[in-house]
Order: structure tokens, then sequence, then C-alpha cells
């Protein structure tokens, strides 16, 4: 397989966006949302994307299922930023995979949600199957350690570019068959599969989400992990993997095509009614976080409330935000972005499309 048939942030494909950076919001949070959901915990798509929080922030005040979306953004925000540093994916004390997504998981482990911390590598005691069929978890002890560390260490010892998808489905499923941590193996087994196709050089960006595809098809997901376990049918599940990576790859660039697009037509249409400043500034973070509030964006930018209200009624006037009702105050959403981030996998994404108040929608 070549290498550019897993790459969404391509040079070219992103070259409009001075920081594909802002691209990286919203698609983790696409992300923390389906990989959560696989594991029963739910939160509406809207409400993750509605959310005003930076990795490490206070999340006392939130519902419980949100925090624990939220803690798996601070997890793979870790894992990210440790494997664009360039340390390789690794397995130390304390249960780090490349000082990264165990770290986050360490993270995710510390707010009291059901995670434990042991000094030990792994998990000290039995783990609960948790209705998963496609598993018997080894037990605790020194032979987990030592087949754990046996897999990463075949993991690094993997250098042909053209399998390392294969690679990764291999990996993926030895992982969640050993179940080497107390909880969250599935959301760490998944958010894997990007520290892994960006440590090979697949991705610079994290761009890519695969969990959305494996959760429309959760029944087949865990039937293909079984039929390794109990068959030894191991081309039908790589096959599978391989299929996610393939249809998540190219959903993605068709969601960075159009985001690009929507941008530029926003600085179009901003452009032709001679807004400035702060208007285009809002409307340019928008593309990374389609739902804002006033008092978001004074915080943001560090203006006054008549210069973020203003900003915010010229955008509305034009037709890139929509004002609704939310409590002691407004909730702004820009449509265009929005149904681009809400779409649902596979859906049919118009990347030249006009923006909704260009078609009078």
């Amino acid at each position: 397989m070549e290498k550019e048939m897993f790459a969404p942030d391509a040079p070219g494909e992103l070259g409009d966006l001075p920081n594909p950076d802002m691209l990286r919001r919203p698609t983790m949070r696409r992300e923390a949302h389906s990989t959560s959901a696989l594991e029963g915990t739910f939160e509406p798509l809207e409400t993750v994307l509605a959310q005003d929080y930076e990795v490490g922030e206070d999340k006392s005040g939130l519902s419980e299922s949100m925090r624990e979306v939220l803690n798996y953004l601070d997890a793979a925000e870790c894992g990210i930023g440790q494997i664009q540093s360039g340390h390789p994916i690794s397995l130390h004390s304390r249960a780090r995979i490349a000082e990264a997504s165990c770290e986050g998981h360490e993270v995710r482990q510390s707010t009291g949600l059901g995670y434990t911390i042991h000094p030990s590598v792994h998990r000290p005691t039995h783990a609960a199957h948790r209705g998963c069929a496609f598993r018997v978890p080894m037990p605790p002890g020194r032979d987990l350690d030592i087949v754990v560390q046996l897999l990463v260490d075949w993991w690094r010892s993997r250098k042909e570019p053209g399998l390392a998808v294969l690679d990764m489905a291999m990996f993926h499923y030895q992982f969640e068959t050993m179940y080497p941590f107390t909880d969250g193996n599935g959301r760490i087994g998944r958010l894997l599969v990007l520290l892994q196709m960006m440590s090979r050089g697949l991705l610079s960006q994290p761009l890519l989400s695969v969990s959305p595809w494996f959760e429309r098809r959760r029944p087949e997901y865990q039937d293909r992990l079984l039929g390794v376990s109990t068959k030894g049918d191991w081309d039908d599940w790589i096959l599978f993997f391989c299929q996610n990576i393939e249809e998540s790859c190219e959903d993605a660039l068709l969601r960075v095509k159009r985001l690009v697009n929507v941008r530029q037509r926003y600085r179009s249409l901003l452009d032709e009614h001679r807004y400035s400043g702060l208007s285009v500034q809002t409307a340019m973070y928008l593309i990374g976080q389609p739902t804002v509030t006033a008092s978001m964006l004074r915080r943001r930018f560090g203006k006054s409330p008549s210069a973020v209200q203003h900003a915010l009624s010229r955008l509305v006037s034009v037709g890139i935000l929509r004002a609704y009702p939310a409590g002691r105050g407004n909730l702004y959403i820009a449509p265009d972005i929005h149904k681009v981030l809400a779409a649902p996998l596979g859906a049919a994404i118009d990347v030249s499309a006009p923006l909704m108040c260009e078609r009078g929608e």
C-alpha cells in the first residue's frame, strides 16, 4: 500500500491552512466521542464539540460521562505530544506506552473515574471480561509484563513501510487480548492506532479518527476479533482493519477539503463586507470550534465584551453564525462547519458546495 493512501494531511491538502492544528481539535473530539461510546460512555457529539475545554482544565462541574470523554482527550494529547517530540512507542514502569498513551492513561486514571494507578507495569489483579467475548484476559503478573513488552519490541522491530497497517492490525488484536490495564484498554488500543501511524510517518498531524468506523460496526468489530481467538482467522480481521483505515482516511480527507473550502468562503464573504480584525479572527477560530459563546471568545482573544459582541453580530448578519438561546447568554453555531464535523461516517460531503447562507438556507 502506498504511503500517500494513509495521509489525509499530505502536503498540498492543507496548504491553504496557515495552522493545520486548528483541525486537530474537532477531529480528536469526534474520536473521543466515538471511542467512548464503544465502551458504553455516551455523550452527544454536539455537546462534545461545544465544550470550551483545554487539556488539563478542571472538570469537576461536568457530568461523569463528559469528564470521561474529556479524560480521553487528555490522554490523547499527551500521547500525541510525546510522539511528535520523537519518543518511540515503548513500555516502561507504571504503565507507560511511548511515555505517551500510557502517560495519558495515568492522566485519565487520576480523575477518580474508576481508573486505578498501580506501581507495577500492568494491572495487579484479574481483569473483568466486561462482556467482550473475543478475549479471556491473561492473569496478572510477570508473564503479562513480559508478553506486553515483547509485543512492543515486535512493533519496534517492524520497519517495512508497506506493511505498517498490517502490523497495526496484528498489534491491535494482541494488545486487546492481553488487556494489560485495569480499565480503558479499548480506548488506549484505538489511540495507539493513531500514535502508530504518526510514529511510522503516515500522519504528521492527528487528523484521522478510526473509532467512528468501528462504532458503526461494533458487532462485526467484536466478531472479527473473536474469529482470531477461536479460529485463527487472521485474514478476515486484517482485511476488516485495513478497510477501516482506508475508509477513515478517505472520510478525513473529504472533511479536511470541505473545511478548507469553508474557510476560504468565509474570507471571501468577510472581504466583500469589508469586515476585518476580530470578525475575521473569530471566523477562522470557528474552523476548530464551531460552537462558541461571547464569554468563550472574550477569554480566547482578550477583547472587551462590546468588541466581541460587535464581531458576533457581524458574523450573524452575514450568515456565518447562527444564535441560539442558551441559558444566561447566547450560543452561536457555525452551521457549515458543524455540518461537516457532525456528518456521520460515509455521508456525502460536497467539498465545493457554497455556504448555507449563499444558498439561502
